[in-house]
This record gives structure tokens, C-alpha cells and sequence, in this order.
């Protein structure tokens, strides 16, 4: 399922499969978990942090032991690339970067940079390669680079269209007073472009552990945290979130 260009149709599949992610914050689906102030944040922390933990504990076994590496190779590695045989396949640092961006940044910003990733990657690596002419030296097409700015910016904009219809007064919100605000647009173009050269450039190191699966969110969440405060002038704590804050319970 893997062209000359490294396009595993199920592999992005699979990791577009990791949407619930954001749409769970989105909603906040799971408000009530616990009797936490931030449920939904706790619940995705919790599942989150277990389920990373159960995949290096099975990836570490998959290298120490041939006969289980051989044995996973055979029934999964439709989802991975031959190359992750000797490191840890995609997937860790994928939920790695989840893990990260729902843990520290603002709800609005963990959504938008999981989503750079979710929709970008594929779009790009479907684009460049089934249209890609014009590649760079690393393989890299045009096309591709297009395809994720165009696709990641896109859906970005949707989503901000829905949080401007849910709360209009929002600091993500982009009409406001029947006029558009252009500020977290802006912010997000930039943290596209941003995580878009992030993919371009990025290499797999540490055994696996750092790749693009992990830098492209944690670089736009950081852009667009950044270029929020400074457009807008506002405080970091709005678009950071603090950890201790995420068992405080719910006061009546």
C-alpha cells in the first residue's frame, strides 16, 4: 500500500483515525469525567499517558525480542514503514505530541495543531505523491508543500468559523461585531507555514522517538501560542495551560 514516494494509504488512515483527539476536546465530550474542572482534559491526559505507555512498552519488546518483532511485523506492518523495523514506529511519537499539546497548551491551540498534523501530513504526502513534478533534494515535492498549507489552513479556518458561531467574543473567534478579525487568522496561517517547513525539514532521530509525528504539532501549538500573545497582547496563561489545574475538582 506504499508508492515510490513513501504514500502508505492505511498508515495515514490510521493516524487520521486520531481526530477523535481534537474533536473530543472540541466538544468536550467527556465534561464530567471524574468531577474534574477540566474533564475532558483530565480523560484524554489519563488515556492519553496509558495508552504511550502500553505502546513503548510493546515497541521496546518488538526490538529486544526477534521472534515478537517478527511476529508484529507480520500482522502490522502494513502500518509501518520498513525502515521502523529497528526503531520505534510512528505511531509513539504521535501520541507523544497528543499527549504534549493537550497536556500544555490552550484547548483552541491543541485542537488546531493536532489537526496541522492529522489533515496536513496526509494531504501532503497524497499530493506530492501522486502529483509531485517538482521535488527538492529530499525528496519533497512542491505539490506536497502546497497541499499541506492549502489543507491544513482550510479546515484550520473552519474550525475557527465554529468557535466563532459558538462564542463570538472568544479570543479565537474571527467575526466579531459583524466585522472579521484577522489577528487569529494570521496566527494560524503562520503556525501552518511554520509546521509545514517543520515537516519539510525534519529527520527521524532517537531511535524513532523524534520525527515529524511529534515536532509538526508541538511547532505550530508554540507558533500559534506565540503569535497570539503578540497579536493580541493578552496574557500567556491564555493560551497555556498549567497542569496543576487538571485534577482541581468541580466547587459548588
Amino acid at each position: 500500500m506504499q508508492n515510490k514516494h513513501g504514500f502508505n494509504f492505511l498508515r495515514k488512515v490510521w493516524h487520521v483515525l486520531g481526530l477523535i483527539i481534537p474533536i473530543s476536546l472540541y466538544l468536550d465530550l467527556f465534561s464530567s469525567f471524574g468531577g474534574y474542572q477540566n474533564g475532558t482534559r483530565a480523560f484524554l491526559v489519563v488515556y492519553l499517558g496509558l495508552f504511550l505507555f502500553g505502546l513503548v512498552f510493546l515497541e521496546s519488546l518488538r526490538l529486544s525480542i526477534p521472534s515478537f518483532e517478527s511476529f508484529f511485523f507480520r500482522y502490522f506492518g502494513f502500518l509501518m514503514k520498513e525502515e521502523e523495523r529497528n526503531r520505534f514506529n510512528g505511531t509513539v511519537p504521535y501520541f507523544l505530541a497528543n499527549f504534549l499539546v493537550v497536556l500544555f497548551f490552550s484547548a483552541e491551540i491543541a485542537v488546531l495543531s493536532i489537526l496541522f498534523l492529522v489533515i496536513g501530513d496526509p494531504i501532503a504526502a497524497y499530493v506530492g505523491s501522486k502529483y509531485g513534478k517538482n521535488r527538492f533534494y529530499n525528496g519533497k515535492s512542491r505539490e506536497g508543500v502546497f497541499g499541506f498549507v492549502t489543507g491544513a489552513f482550510t479546515v484550520s479556518v473552519l474550525v475557527l468559523l465554529l468557535l466563532s458561531f459558538r462564542d463570538p467574543n472568544h479570543i479565537f473567534s474571527i467575526y466579531k461585531a459583524d466585522s472579521i478579525d484577522w489577528i487569529p487568522i494570521l496566527a494560524t496561517f503562520l503556525a501552518v507555514l511554520v509546521s509545514c517547513l517543520t515537516e519539510f525539514f525534519s529527520s527521524t532521530t532517537a531511535k524513532g522517538l523524534i520525527d515529524d509525528n511529534l515536532l509538526i504539532p508541538l511547532a505550530g501549538a508554540i507558533t500559534l501560542a506565540i503569535s497570539m500573545q503578540a497579536l493580541t497582547g493578552l496574557g500567556f496563561e491564555e493560551f497555556f495551560f498549567s497542569p496543576n489545574k487538571l485534577f482541581w475538582k468541580i466547587t459548588i
